[in-house]
């Protein structure tokens, strides 16, 4: 019997023989795809396969619907896709505590509906959410509008269960088995793109569904004006829910026809005195700096498109850029970035109140990209700001590094990667510095 042979026997001893796939283009992980896919059932059996994958030596990619699966740079080998979509069930949920444990290939959007009988949810909005499973959002920390209030997945995840490179169980945080001393947990698996281990569970904090909900959207004479009116609003005692700037393009590709240079839209959320008070608070600052009331049909819909603006029509052939930069430096950030840019098209949205300012760019080659990026983050460097390729062609991402310098922490993360994953299985290259 042959290795593949040998291997493909063991995988369909753990999962079963119909939940291991060969040769399936549909996991590409740019443009490379795995040797074999499996589809696990259970805690058990994700720890059986990365133990396998380890003896093996197999390079090992997790991944829930695979959404965001483009994410992060071309990895150095793709030989299992680890898929977690069977680990879709709610293990417990305490409605009094306003807490919930759940399994990693869950998706939000069930999640949430789980949860709409006893008003309560994960306030989390990123794009694409009915595809975004809860691991999926604690290995990319993948946000949206909301943040402004409830925060990301560092702030609403308690405890998690883990499943390392060697496919030990580990857990920590809320409702603790076994802990690792030294390491919060929770915190170290948001964001890291499941290169430190498998997130295969989440103990989450939920959030009471406001009793009344209001938006207000505005349109400006230009970027910089609907800017200083969001500062004012955040300089004011409000409490809003979202704090959204839109430039010109995403406006209209949220079907405004006539849209203005810029708008700036906002929503509060609490009991119904207190989202009318602040409204007309709102209402009147935005109107003092210059704003004009534009009407919202739907405001639920509307702001789940808001949230998908940041995502291409078409992943592969596009740019998609997020930048962390101060609140005050938003419009500069997008001014840098318009200047690198030339004629290519743009479309800008940002979590104002966070500073994550979101462009989607359209109609240029891959080297051009390149230099678009490299001039970006030269003009980003003077005001500290990041930039990080969300989405980008293969040979786009082979000429840069998605993630840009994060400076001296580059070691330190070498050196947890080393000890969690001695042998580089889990998305080997694909995190920050080649990790």
């Amino acid at each position: 019997m042959t290795r593949g042979a040998r291997i493909a026997a063991a995988l369909a001893e753990i999962v079963g023989g119909p939940r291991v796939l060969e040769g399936t283009d549909g996991f590409c992980v740019d443009g490379r795809a795995p040797r074999w896919v499996a589809f696990p059932g259970t805690v058990d059996e994700v720890s059986r396969c990365l133990a396998l994958a380890s003896a093996e030596e197999l390079a090992v990619v997790p991944t829930g619907r695979g959404a965001r699966l483009g994410w992060g740079n071309p990895p150095r080998a793709v030989d299992l896709a680890l898929s977690l979509s069977r680990l879709d069930r709610v293990l417990a949920h305490e409605p009094a505590d306003l807490t919930m444990s759940v399994e990693a290939g869950m998706s939000l959007e069930a999640l949430n509906g789980s949860l709409r009988p006893f008003r309560q949810s994960v306030p989390l909005d990123p794009a694409r959410s009915a595809a975004s499973t809860v691991g999926g959002l604690i290995a990319t920390g993948a946000a949206g509008p909301h943040r402004a209030r409830y925060g990301t997945m560092r702030e609403l995840l308690l405890g998690v269960t883990v499943v390392d490179a060697h496919g030990t169980v580990v857990r920590g945080g809320g409702r603790v088995v076994k802990n690792v001393t030294g390491y919060d947990m929770p915190k170290l698996h948001v964001g890291a793109l499941g290169t430190l281990g498998v997130v295969v569970a989440a103990h989450l904090r939920l959030h009471a569904t406001p009793a009344a909900e209001g938006t207000w959207l505005f349109g400006f004479r230009s970027p910089e004006a609907a800017l200083e009116g969001a500062i004012s609003l955040l300089d004011a005692p409000l409490v809003p829910s979202r704090v959204e700037f839109l430039d010109h393009a995403a406006l209209a590709w949220l079907g405004d026809a006539a849209p203005p240079p810029a708008g700036l839209a906002v929503s509060v959320g609490s009991v119904p005195e207190a989202v009318a008070a602040q409204g007309a608070r709102i209402q009147d600052i935005c109107r003092s700096a210059g704003g004009n009331p534009v009407p919202i049909a739907a405001p639920d819909t509307w702001w789940r498109a808001v949230s998908d603006a940041s995502w291409p029509d078409e992943p592969a052939a596009s740019l998609a850029l997020r930048l962390g930069i101060r609140t005050t430096d938003v419009v500069k950030a997008l001014r840098i970035v318009e200047a690198a840019a030339g004629g290519v098209r743009l479309r800008a949205t940002a979590e104002v109140a966070n500073g994550v300012l979101h462009l989607v760019l359209t109609g240029s080659d891959p080297a051009g990209w390149v230099r678009l990026v490299g001039k970006a983050r030269e003009g980003l460097g003077g005001l500290g700001g990041t930039c990080v390729i969300e989405h980008a062609p293969a040979a786009t991402k082979a000429g840069v590094d998605v993630w840009g310098e994060v400076g001296p922490a580059l070691d330190a993360m070498r050196r947890l990667k080393a000890e969690l994953d001695p042998q580089g299985v889990l998305n080997p290259g694909r995190y920050v510095g080649g990790i």
